[in-house]
């Protein structure tokens, strides 16, 4: 009896030591944490940063997140939430709605107040957000004319949010789903929904509207946060017999017959996110598969895709790279994937690699649709219609002009055709040499 406070010391030692002997020499496999993390640096220990303090603050930042078994007591911590009170841990990117069904706060902010805050910077007044907008749909329909001229087919596919087809399961509003001082900033889609925009589209919104509660299969899964895999293989099928109506023709394709099978990816992503200890509930949905039928019409065109991540599941059910003799993904307009040449969209040629695309798609939710095109937009614009020096000198000019708070790129994007008037030329590509080459 007299030893077991030695045992229980030791053994209390040998717990605490366990994570420095995890971090040092690993021997128990730990997967990382689902979602999006800045990691903090190892410090670099200077003089004036250990006089600063600043030193001491990040190794202290530092050690806290790369411990051994840190993941193993994120999630414990999070278990603990889950099970006690049955909501995540703060902060969290999930939130949790009625009969359990998940969201990210950016839906459930899109559906109460609207997400113009969250898309635009402070520095621009709430009532010129609706301008901003609306200019940029505009120039989109410029862009298309353009791109159209060189036989380059643009269009936009407008995607439903979770929370415009499930409203009713939407947690409550509350300080927890966002900042807004203002309830009755408009919507992103209203504002399209509401004018006239001169440019080709296909919404899938007024679709996807017509056919909830309609379907035996759910639009949006409970633990998802994009449209259920087997929604958005029925929807990208009616994409590409859109695109067919005005450019050349794909590869046709067959969609099977509908069959239950356990919960697939992404159609649980948010579950992860919650990041518990708990495994993925059992459940199981329903799913669809594509095959390729008949004859391929001739060579299979190109398709350029820049959007945000609803398209991903599209590529987790269509052979794209069969369907499209090139295909490539500008994710959020500045990630490549599907494109081993190109990592970032920052170092390709923007020009040459749009000539060579027959198809050129702007895929966006309700929420991303605030920031449509991530820049690509304006980018494509300026490029097609000026040469690189030319464009180079008028942002040396705006720089010089020190009075505006505003950066370069916002001042562009709000006096775009006052900088660049050719843009409203009839014929205004004949500025640039790559066309004028190629004709």
């Amino acid at each position: 009896m007299r030893h077991i406070p030695k045992i229980l010391c030791l053994a209390t030692m040998m717990l605490f030591l366990l994570p420095v002997v995890q971090k040092v020499k690993p021997f128990v496999e730990v997967q990382p944490l689902k979602g999006v993390y800045v990691h903090t640096e190892k410090p670099q220990l200077t003089f004036s940063s250990f006089v600063k303090g600043e030193w001491q603050k990040n190794a202290d930042r530092y050690v806290k997140e790369h411990f051994g078994f840190h993941e193993h007591f994120i999630r414990l911590y999070n278990q603990c939430f889950w099970t006690i009170w049955h909501r995540p841990a703060d902060p969290s990117p999930v939130l949790v709605g009625k009969d359990d069904y998940l969201f990210e706060p950016s839906f459930v902010n899109e559906y109460y107040t609207g997400c113009f805050n969250e898309f635009y910077p402070d520095s621009i007044p709430l009532c010129e957000r609706p301008q901003i907008f609306h200019r940029r749909m505009s120039r989109l329909a410029k862009l298309q004319a353009i791109l159209e001229e060189q036989g380059v087919h643009l269009f936009l596919a407008l995607l439903p949010g979770k929370e415009r087809i499930y409203p009713q399961y939407l947690p409550n509003p509350g300080p927890r789903t966002g900042n807004h001082t203002s309830k009755t900033q408009p919507r992103a889609y209203d504002l399209y929904r509401n004018s006239r925009y001169d440019f080709r589209r296909i919404d899938l919104c007024h679709c996807f509207d017509s056919l909830n509660g309609h379907t035996p299969y759910l639009l949006f899964t409970k633990t998802g946060t994009h449209w259920s895999n087997i929604a958005s293989t029925y929807a990208f099928d009616s994409v590409m017999r859109y695109m067919q109506t005005f450019g050349p023709p794909i590869h046709p394709v067959t969609l099977g017959t509908p069959y239950y099978a356990p919960t697939r990816e992404p159609d649980n992503d948010l579950y992860h996110l919650l990041n518990i200890m708990a495994p993925v509930p059992a459940d199981s949905n329903l799913y669809v598969d594509v095959t390729l039928t008949g004859t391929r019409p001739g060579r299979n065109p190109s398709l350029v895709v820049i959007g945000d991540s609803f398209f991903w599941n599209i590529l987790y059910n269509f052979p794209i790279q069969e369907l499209f003799s090139d295909f490539r993904y500008w994710y959020y307009f500045s990630t490549i994937y599907y494109d081993p040449a190109h990592d970032k969209v920052a170092d390709i040629d923007l020009v040459d690699e749009l000539l060579r695309t027959d198809y050129v798609m702007l895929s966006y939710c309700t929420v991303q649709l605030y920031d449509c095109g991530n820049g690509f937009i304006n980018r494509a614009l300026l490029e097609l219609c000026y040469d690189p020096g030319e464009i180079q000198a008028v942002r040396d000019s705006i720089a010089a002009d020190t009075t505006s708070t505003l950066t370069i790129d916002q001042l562009i994007d709000k006096n775009l055709e006052q900088y660049f008037p050719a843009i409203a030329e009839p014929l205004p590509t004949k500025r640039c040499t790559k066309i004028a080459q190629q004709k």
